[in-house]
């Protein structure tokens, strides 16, 4: 390894100083996510993770010194997790002790990275696909230790809008919204009940007053998140034939009550 690469190595210590231990503490009793992420640097980056980050990023802005990508992924989790924008999320690695003991910098008096830095790095983040791998593990890591809630992790991390994209239980979220929708718009044109439009259409998971209680699956299995879309889309192509077949019926019925 050359020394290039040694000194971008991110590597917290194991130990906490006295004044590490009292924000630990305080952050215990709000948000146990810091002292989580903090304790569990190593056990994330290690070293040939952040290998492959190293591959994955060079950091080479003129007269700038190179940042440990290690250490930004660290703050992109804490940027997933508490919804803060990157200019916000720049300004927590001065301004709040919490970043900082995650980050490795309490006391510091300047920004950790650059907001474009920061941003940069997210994108590549992203195109190259490690940010999976990224929140696998830090999830994996939560359910292993049994100090922090995975599935309250997970639900956080993954609902974050940074990823770009949408993960597969914010789509059924939006497209369970979206047929809830219709089918209130169906009933209400039908001057029918929410329920007898749903009986009418055989539909089952939208009868739940919760549709992620009714599709009842694992959410943290892959394959099963993408069962639970599937059929969350057989249900909404029902809905869209039924449509098809009735609504000009309906239109036609309420034109004849007008006249």
């Amino acid at each position: 390894m050359s020394n290039a690469n040694e000194s971008l190595l991110w590597f917290v210590p194991e130990e906490l100083t006295a004044a590490e231990q009292r924000v630990a503490s305080r952050a215990a009793k709000g948000c146990k996510l810091f002292v989580f992420l903090r304790e569990c640097q190593r056990a994330l980056f290690d070293e040939a993770f952040q290998q492959e980050l190293l591959a994955m990023y060079r950091q080479t802005g003129a007269g700038k010194p190179p940042v440990a990508p290690a250490r930004m992924a660290m703050a992109t989790l804490l940027q997933a997790y508490t919804g803060v924008g990157v200019q916000e999320a720049v300004e927590l690695t001065v301004n709040s002790k919490r970043w900082q003991l995650v980050l490795g910098c309490l006391g510091g008096e300047e920004a950790a990275f650059a907001q474009s830095t920061l941003y940069h790095f997210r994108m590549r983040l992203l195109s190259s696909g490690l940010y999976v791998r990224l929140l696998e593990c830090t999830v994996a890591l939560a359910r292993e230790r049994g100090e922090f809630n995975a599935r309250s992790l997970r639900a956080a991390l993954d609902s974050s809008p940074l990823w770009g994209h949408g993960q597969v239980k914010d789509t059924v979220n939006l497209r369970g919204h979206a047929g809830r929708q219709v089918l209130a718009c169906v009933a209400q044109l039908s001057q029918q009940t929410v329920a007898k439009v749903i009986a009418a259409m055989g539909l089952s998971v939208f009868e739940a007053p919760s549709l992620k209680a009714a599709l009842d699956v694992d959410w943290d299995h892959p394959q099963q998140k993408h069962q639970a879309l599937q059929r969350l889309c057989e249900e909404l192509d029902a809905l869209q034939t039924w449509l098809q077949a009735h609504l000009p019926e309906a239109r036609q019925r309420r034109r004849q009550k007008r006249r």
